[in-house]
């Protein structure tokens, strides 16, 4: 098999493992979020109160992928939306009191979960694993240049 398929194939399967297990983690630790929402999540943690379309180029996620993580956080009482008064075709997204009672717990356990999948991997290892995929990344942009 060449090498670049390789490449391709695995990173694939890995990102279907890694979702596979940190939704079975955090399953496990009794949050209540799929890994997609734990993200989300945790971006209104960081950030703040972000509208749906800082969500999308966050998450880098389509509009609609984006619209259905709000609508199940929303159904589970973690989030809140708002239209903004200013463009009512623009929404904001707020965390609830039960997001932000959920913080210290869901992101200690979700530190826990990334320390675990990266055991016996060195930080230097870590680091040129950063580089590459920083640099496949870069590759992958597409431009006017590129069709």
């Amino acid at each position: 098999m060449l090498l670049s398929k390789k490449i391709a194939v695995e990173l694939n399967l890995a990102g279907c493992k890694m979702k596979q297990y940190i939704a079975a983690m955090l399953k496990y630790s009794k949050v209540d979020l799929t890994p997609e929402q734990f993200l989300l999540i945790d971006l209104l943690w960081n950030n703040g109160p972000l509208s749906q379309h800082e969500l999308t180029m966050l998450l880098q996620k389509d509009k609609n992928s984006v619209t259905k993580l709000v609508d199940a956080l929303e159904r589970k009482g973690y989030v809140l939306r708002e239209q903004n008064p200013e463009d009512r075709r623009s929404n904001t997204v707020f965390l609830t009191r039960k997001a932000e009672a959920l913080k210290d717990d869901a992101k200690t356990k979700g530190v826990y979960i990334l320390e675990r999948m990266l055991t016996g991997i060195s930080d230097d290892e870590l680091k040129i694993f950063l580089d590459t995929l920083g640099k496949l990344c870069s590759n992958m942009n597409v431009s006017d240049n590129d069709e």
